[in-house]
């Protein structure tokens, strides 16, 4: 993805946002908390600096549950951001709250150990038993 700007929004229009920084990573999450925040089997996040993110309007209402902080909009209940302590310069999205989510092609599954056991994942990006990331953050840096 290019430094272009992106857009999303709730789906009800009350919290949109603009991205202004480059993607950092994007891909999908089978982990049970994801499943139970977003009510889907597998989720879809684009990773940024949080920096990078601007809300128009209204921000999200918070939720925090142990070391996670998960954005949704109090007006419609839609999941936007998710935000962890070990990563505090980092902010996701769910991609299906972009405007244009096709522009945004994942590049691996994480937390694949969780992954429902009747989800069966056919496409050949890589696969991550837990998160991604490594100890020193480095993938944060590409």
């Amino acid at each position: 993805m290019s430094n272009e700007i992106i857009t999303g929004r709730c789906l009800c229009g009350k919290i949109s946002y603009r991205v202004t920084g480059p993607q950092i990573w994007s891909g999908y999450c089978h982990c049970e908390s994801c499943r139970r925040f977003s009510g889907a089997v597998v989720t879809n996040w684009l990773g940024i600096r949080d920096t990078d993110l601007v809300f128009d309007h209204a921000q999200p209402r918070i939720y925090q549950s142990r070391d996670v902080k998960r954005g949704f909009c109090p007006g419609c209940g839609s999941s936007l951001t998710y935000q962890a302590e070990r990563f505090p310069d980092y902010i996701q999205l769910h991609v299906g709250t972009l405007d244009e989510p096709a522009r945004i092609k994942p590049q691996d599954h994480v937390h694949y150990a969780d992954k429902v056991d009747w989800f069966e994942v056919t496409d050949c990006l890589p696969r991550f038993d837990d998160s991604a990331a490594d100890d020193n953050n480095d993938w944060m840096n590409r």
